[in-house]
């Protein structure tokens, strides 16, 4: 396979993202807030994510280092990139607050464009302010269900594309029709951990405080491979099963880079195809170089994979006195119902990731969140009022909320969480009817994740 840029593109994607690399102090302060409490902001100081799992052999922190700056690379036509594309780079995009996590504050999005003389507009809904955004149309032209990505950009006018012709989808139409939604990066933290979960461990947790469940009107599913029947636990709505199949999906969706996985470009003109495919193979070349580390013969989404497997969960801060009040109030009004707090892992080929106890906050089940944050989009058995139970590990330093993005303030994303038809409807209720004070120590506990 042609080797991958990683010279001038490198400090391109530097200058573009120089600040989600930058001290989290320099963040604006979130948006003033009425209701008497305040999201205590994005925690400053040090990235507390973004390293290898602790206990990892000389060989596996080898193998973690290589493929986070394999992450770090960015793409060009010739080694995979396009026709169509929302990125020149995994980590152009997760980013935030270090390599591998989720939208930066300013979105490089503006910036790749029109880089090497791309012709694309900008759409109204890329902001320079964040987040990098995902569309999805909900519908197809003739009224069937759509729901799949359509990439902001194409090659079309770049100096290594000569002779692509292709255009943007018409946007400004589709969000006159309401026919337009969108997602953001999810951070891919600690995820080896989450991958060796066993089934039996996760369909009990679902299972258990079912009268408490039951009084607040709590159910849920597992969304499920279907082929096998086994549950998947990636992405806003957990429709892919493993960190493989994660990473070359977004590999061949969001930098339009043919892999193993999805070989086929989605994109047929033929004077847009530059190179054989699938462009990101196992290079068979160097597997008899025994000096060779293996990450540097793996696909790229070999890599992508075994960066999200072997990287460390999000590490909370310190408690105080206010966060551990908060997190009493979390448990007391209904929260950890669903933002399960503590899972064990199975037995693991890395005995870093065997029977570890970490703590997520998730069940990886999907729950109905009512009209308010229904998308139209169906993925599996998640139907689109249907989302994954977010993970709250590392919301300290997130910076944009929900699926889409629409806020940046954690008090908006709670209520967020009430609508029509929402599962989380009484725990809502039961926050609102908390004292001011009760409230701050909950928020001050989130920020402490």
């Amino acid at each position: 396979m042609p080797k991958r840029i990683n010279f001038n593109a490198r400090v391109i994607f530097t200058m573009t993202c120089l600040f989600s690399f930058s001290a989290l102090a320099a963040l604006p302060p979130p948006p003033p807030q009425n209701q008497g409490i305040k999201d205590p902001g994005v925690q400053n100081g040090q990235a507390r994510a973004g390293g290898a799992l602790p206990g990892l052999t000389p060989l596996e922190m080898k193998f973690f280092s290589s493929s986070r700056e394999r992450f770090q690379n960015i793409d060009a036509v010739q080694n995979g990139l396009g026709p169509r594309y929302n990125g020149t780079g995994c980590s152009t995009c997760h980013a935030w607050p270090s390599v591998g996590g989720s939208s930066p504050s300013r979105n490089p999005q503006i910036a790749m464009a029109n880089a090497n003389g791309a012709q694309n507009s900008i759409p109204s809904f890329i902001n320079l302010n964040g987040p990098v955004r995902v569309a999805r149309f909900v519908k197809n032209p003739d009224g069937t269900a759509d729901g799949g990505v359509h990439d902001l950009f194409v090659i079309t006018g770049r100096s290594d594309a000569p002779g692509c012709k292709i255009t943007q989808p018409n946007f400004d139409a589709q969000l006159a029709n309401n026919n337009i939604v969108f997602r953001i990066p999810t951070p891919l933290f600690g995820l080896g951990l989450v991958e060796n979960v066993s089934e039996q461990t996760l369909k009990n947790v679902l299972a258990s405080n079912a009268p408490l469940k039951a009084q607040l009107g709590i159910s849920g599913h597992f969304n499920v491979n279907g082929n096998d029947g086994t549950i998947t636990r990636f992405g806003w709505k957990a429709q892919n099963k493993s960190l493989l199949m994660f990473a070359g999906e977004a590999y061949n969706v969001e930098t339009g880079v043919t892999n193993d996985l999805f070989p086929n470009e989605r994109e047929t003109d033929p004077n847009c195809q530059y190179n054989h495919h699938p462009e990101d193979t196992t290079d068979l070349s160097g597997i008899n170089n025994s000096g060779s580390p293996a990450s540097d013969y793996s696909s790229d989404i070999v890599n992508f994979a075994a960066f999200s497997r072997l990287s460390a969960a999000p590490q909370p801060a310190p408690p105080t006195n206010v966060s551990v009040q908060g997190k009493a109030v979390f448990n007391s009004i209904g929260c950890q119902l669903c933002h399960t707090p503590t899972l064990v892992t199975d037995k693991s080929t890395f005995s870093a990731q065997n029977n570890i106890t970490f703590n997520p906050y998730s069940d990886f089940a999907v729950h109905a969140m009512g009209t308010g944050l229904a998308d139209g989009v169906t993925q599996g058995t998640a139907n689109n009022q249907e989302f994954r139970t977010a993970p709250l590990w590392g919301v300290g330093q997130r910076l944009f909320f929900m699926h889409d993005g629409r806020t940046t303030d954690l008090t908006q994303a709670i209520s967020q969480h009430a609508s029509p038809g929402s599962e989380a409807n009484a725990v809502i209720q039961n926050f609102k009817s908390l004292t001011p004070q009760d409230q701050q120590s909950l928020l001050v506990f989130l920020r402490s994740l």
